[in-house]
């Protein structure tokens, strides 16, 4: 009865608080609302419930107040007879949340591991996910990600082994991005694309922007750019639909940094406005932008400007800023004042002194900073900045021994860091294999009890299955007499769809001709050259997929066609059309694998179509001799590579392939893209065009 009043009394509440947030009522309001709740419930699970929201809700506002309600949850929770140490642990749970919420981080995690001994005693795993992952989120937001890395493989670990997924995919996601500030980017894929994985296999795709964002980001550390940009397009586009202006503006913000790295300033400066005009909207500090503003003007050499903005950045600093944030903020400023000295007024004794001396104080408040913060990547940056600072003031010796701090810092963070870590994880996961290895044992002990009541039934259990046995024997002949005339049904109707098929390509072949033929014919009737050259490449082009799909019905394989034997025949067409300007020697090198199925087969060749006539159209003047290579290699995990070169006098030197405004360079373009490719043009000895691109297996994998 008690039981069934508590739920009750919860169930209103659940509902009440929603009422609240739909009508956007004041967080006190909500608060006098839980206790008039609280005054009236009877069971004291739903009083230490409310407690705990009632103390989260004053954690942002009253500290104080909040400890006191969290503090009573708990002395609630130490009186209940049953269930007694879950809501304990719950309770400190919450408590260590709140004391990392006011930066109170020590004492946090103390808290949390207290929560999490209580949990792993009682066997409560879901519970003890989520506390073991606020204990992680709490020592990455310290920075100490290795520490956080081994608790989020703890939770991975523990829910493989269980066939569970309390917190998993932020697990794998979080472990990942923790794994890419360290630079492990080999680790940071496996754990990232696993996140993506177990998403898409549990139809949880409203969150897949969250690995999304990330693989773009270690693709941007491997100069994967174009990849890094399309996964990081889709995480914005998916977080706008979610509603998540948040993530739509940290998208632009990577996008606009994988862009200043591309050199695309123009596309980046743009790209970092739109992040700017959310967070605006958002209420958000504008110190990231004009960090990241400063950044383009440093790549222009407008070290002016650079300096600027890194003055603004520091304007807009908040209040409640992480101090390894700031310390890297204050960095960025001393060194564009550095730039400044050694640019601008490297002539200018007494400004050079004055800048140096400006950029003294921000440097030793980042050091400061940084090392309150423990970040071993920004105090190295900062110790390289002062050391430079005092050199150019002509303090040697506090030059020297900033050099040498920096000395240390960049070694530990090389050997000693990935030392620690590994120590750590050999530990934490040597006491997973021990607990997993008693439960197996406790396991196996029940196992063998039940074993042992089963054996009475045994006997009678034999018998039933002898029937059984003689009923399923009758049963799996007639279903081998069903399953032989089924066979042989299936078999000819494939047989009969192959034949289908066969003459759907034969038809669409056909078809394309008539088309070659009715441009061929209206273009007789133009006297324009310019039109009927215009006429006569959309003739090639449907020559072009005719060819891929005369190749299909003449192969015993439906599936794919051999595209070494299809570019000799597309040479063959297009030779006959362009050799009378020069006498070119065509020579096509298929590799050791050239197998496509029709949806890369038909981009690709309409590339090589483009790329072949280009080549007989300018690459030799009239009655010229030539060579035209055509090759395609395997590249391994369904990447290959096109190359088409020549000996001719190729391209002009100011020839800018990416803007090439003509319909065929645009196509090439257009359809390297849509093949997941890319295209490179070089002008070494002739012209020389190198698609590389991923077939539709891969494709489909991505």
């Amino acid at each position: 009865m008690l039981k069934f009043r508590a739920l009750t009394v919860l169930s209103i509440l659940i509902f009440f608080i929603s009422v609240c947030d739909e009508q956007n009522l004041i967080a006190q309001t909500k608060i006098d609302s839980l206790l008039q709740i609280r005054a009236s419930a009877a069971h004291d699970t739903v009083k230490l419930t409310i407690d705990l929201l009632v103390g989260e809700e004053l954690t942002r506002v009253n500290f104080d107040s909040a400890l006191f309600y969290m503090n009573r949850a708990l002395e609630t929770a130490l009186s209940l007879s049953v269930d007694a140490p879950k809501y304990e642990a719950e309770s400190l749970s919450a408590l260590g949340v709140a004391y990392v919420n006011i930066r109170q981080k020590e004492k946090g995690i103390e808290l949390l591991n207290e929560a999490m001994t209580i949990q792993k005693r009682e066997g409560l795993k879901k519970e003890l996910s989520y506390t073991q992952f606020d204990l992680a989120s709490t020592y990455q937001g310290m920075s100490n990600f290795d520490t956080a890395i081994l608790h989020y493989d703890s939770i991975i670990t523990r829910n493989i082994a269980d066939g569970t997924s309390y917190r998993l995919a932020m697990s794998y996601n979080y472990s990942g991005l923790c794994s890419y500030y360290l630079r492990k980017l080999d680790i940071a894929s496996e754990r990232i694309l696993e996140a993506i994985r177990f998403r898409k296999a549990t139809g949880d795709t409203a969150r897949i922007h969250y690995p999304y964002m990330v693989y773009g980001l270690i693709l941007k550390e491997q100069k994967q750019y174009e990849k890094g940009k399309a996964y990081i397009r889709q995480s914005r586009e998916i977080a706008r639909l979610a509603g998540e202006k948040g993530r739509v503006s940290l998208a632009y913000t990577n996008i606009g940094q994988i862009l200043i790295l591309q050199d695309s300033l123009d596309e980046a400066f743009e790209s970092l406005t739109n992040a700017w005009e959310i967070d605006k909207e958002l209420g958000r500090s504008s110190v990231s932008y004009y960090n990241n503003v400063a950044w383009i003007e440093k790549q222009r050499g407008d070290y002016r400007k650079n300096h600027e903005y890194m003055v603004e950045a520091v304007k807009s600093i908040p209040s409640n800023y992480a101090p390894k944030s700031k310390a890297d903020v204050y960095g960025s400023l001393a060194e564009a004042k550095l730039f400044l000295v050694d640019s601008v007024y490297s002539d200018f004794t007494q400004e050079s002194k004055n800048l140096l001396q400006a950029a003294l104080p921000y440097a030793l408040e980042g050091w400061e900073l940084a090392n309150i913060a423990e970040s071993g990547n920004v105090k190295l940056k900062l110790a390289e900045i002062l050391a430079l600072i005092y050199s150019k003031l002509n303090q040697y010796q506090k030059a020297y021994e900033f050099s040498q701090i920096s000395k240390g810092i960049s070694e530990e963070i090389n050997d000693q860091t990935r030392t620690d870590a590994i120590a750590k994880m050999t530990t934490e996961f040597e006491t997973e294999r021990i607990e997993g290895e008693n439960a197996l044992l406790q396991e196996s002990q029940r196992a063998q009890r039940a074993q042992l009541k089963q054996q009475r039934y045994l006997l009678i259990g034999i018998l039933i299955v002898l029937l059984l046995i003689i009923a399923i024997a009758i049963l799996i002949q007639r279903g081998r007499q069903k399953l032989r005339k089924a066979n042989g049904i299936i078999e000819k109707s494939l047989s009969e769809k192959e034949l289908l098929l066969k003459e759907i390509h034969h038809r669409v072949k056909n078809n394309l001709q008539v088309v070659s033929s009715l441009l061929d014919l209206q273009s007789r009737e133009i006297d324009d050259e310019k039109t009927q050259a215009t006429f006569m490449e959309g003739q090639n082009r449907v020559k072009a997929m005719a060819l891929i799909h005369q190749k299909l019905y003449q192969n015993e394989n439906l599936a794919t066609i051999n595209f070494e034997e299809y570019a000799n025949m597309l040479v063959g067409e297009l030779g006959t059309i362009y050799n009378k300007k020069a006498d070119v020697n065509t020579v096509v090198n298929g590799g050791s694998t050239s197998e496509f199925d029709i949806d890369t087969a038909i981009p690709l060749g309409l590339i090589l179509n483009e790329l072949i006539s280009n080549a007989y159209k300018y690459a030799f003047n009239n009655g010229e001799q030539g060579t035209l290579s055509v090759s395609i290699n395997s590249l391994g995990e369904g990447k290959h590579q096109l190359t088409v070169e020549d000996n001719g006098g190729g391209l002009p030197d100011s020839f800018d392939f990416q803007k090439a405004k003509s319909l065929g360079l645009r196509l090439v373009r257009r359809l390297a893209k849509q093949l997941y490719g890319s295209v490179e043009y070089s002008n070494i000895g002739g012209a020389k065009f190198v698609v590389n691109f991923t077939d539709t297996l891969q494709r489909k994998a991505i």
